[in-house]
């Protein structure tokens, strides 16, 4: 998020996290009450942390927490501030390098080797293995002469990641693979990237959509050409188009912890143009380049966009994500919710 690169662009702050540490990134809502090996490990160390026993006003173990492998805590805080994410880096190091000096007193024991563990059954991992899997990038865009906000901020910008099935990816495709063919996409696809990709989280976390709040919704593909390749394999290239209109009225806090407020609008209402590359082969895209481009307005509790609610451009784009395991990331929604299932009982 914007706010949080205000921390981690700091050149010390990505050296110590790189050189002294082994850096990790995990959605810690769900791990505040995951039950299984990985949610009992992280309340271990949260509980140890700035925001340990606090219920108000919120419960969340939101922040930055530095640990040992046993899960001792070394430092934690909360900030988006360089200087003090610094500090609390440091402060980590200090206290690691006396605990990890050789006590030569003592027999030496071998370490132990991490073991799996049952996951919790309402946090499953349904990574799409032979699927497509979009990295998402999304960011404020130039502001016309004379808008009533300044400019965007460099840092202005956020990332997340949209799942689809090997069956979900193939509606993409024409029925027929002819050139000139079309085909649009159909509702359920739509709406999961109009629900809960195509929001204003460039700068902070926003709720997603509800189904009442999408206005219109429409994408259709068109094969352009086909590009034969050996053994009678064929490279499909598509052209992607579409219009989204999002928008919801209502009473909510657009500052974290604050009075609601009535009257409340927000929306993105965008075009989309892509072009995709499809192999017969292998089944898969090759290349999946899609850009939404739209004005938005308004804010949420937890967007950071209380000083800037008026109509702005905002950029969203997709690609293929790499096979990094950090482009593993799940989409920010609820899994749930984002592929339509009924979710286990608690």
């Amino acid at each position: 998020m914007a706010s949080r690169a205000l921390a981690f662009a700091d050149p010390d702050v990505i050296r110590l996290a790189s050189e002294a540490f082994v850096p990790l990134a995990e959605n810690c809502s769900p791990l505040q009450t995951q039950q299984d090996a990985k949610g009992e490990f992280f309340r271990l160390v949260a509980e140890q942390g700035h925001y340990g026993g606090r219920t108000v006003p919120s419960g969340t173990r939101q922040g930055q927490y530095a640990f040992t492998a046993d899960g001792q805590l070394l430092s934690s805080i909360n900030t988006r501030d360089a200087d003090k994410m610094r500090t609390m880096l440091s402060e980590a190091l200090d206290r690691w390098r006396p605990a990890s000096a050789p006590d030569t007193s003592k027999t030496e024991v071998a370490p132990v080797t991490p073991t799996t563990y049952e996951r919790d059954p309402r946090h499953p991992d349904l990574f799409p293995i032979d699927g497509l899997v979009l990295k998402q990038t999304l960011r404020d865009l130039a502001r016309p002469s004379g808008h009533p906000t300044p400019q965007p901020r460099p840092e202005a910008i956020n990332f997340d990641y949209a799942w689809f099935t090997k069956d979900e990816a193939r509606l993409f495709l024409p029925t027929s693979l002819q050139p000139g063919e079309r085909t649009d996409l159909p509702q359920a696809t739509i709406r999961r990237l109009a629900r809960f990709h195509l929001l204003d989280s460039v700068r902070g976390e926003t709720p997603p959509w509800r189904e009442e709040n999408i206005v219109h919704a429409r994408i259709w593909t068109e094969i352009v050409t086909l590009e034969p390749g050996a053994d009678g394999e064929q490279r499909i290239h598509l052209r992607l188009e579409g219009a989204i209109l999002n928008q919801q009225e209502g009473t909510w806090a657009i500052r974290p912890f604050r009075e609601k407020w009535e009257g409340q609008t927000r929306g993105y209402d965008c075009r989309l143009l892509g072009e995709l590359v499809y192999n017969t082969a292998t089944e898969r895209f090759e290349r999946f380049d899609v850009l939404a481009v739209g004005d938005r307005w308004g804010g949420t509790e937890h967007n950071a966009r209380q000083g800037d609610l008026h109509p702005a451009p905002m950029g969203i784009t997709f690609e293929i994500a790499s096979n990094s395991p950090a482009d593993r990331t799940p989409p920010h929604a609820n899994v749930w919710e984002y592929f339509d299932r009924p979710r286990p009982a608690a």
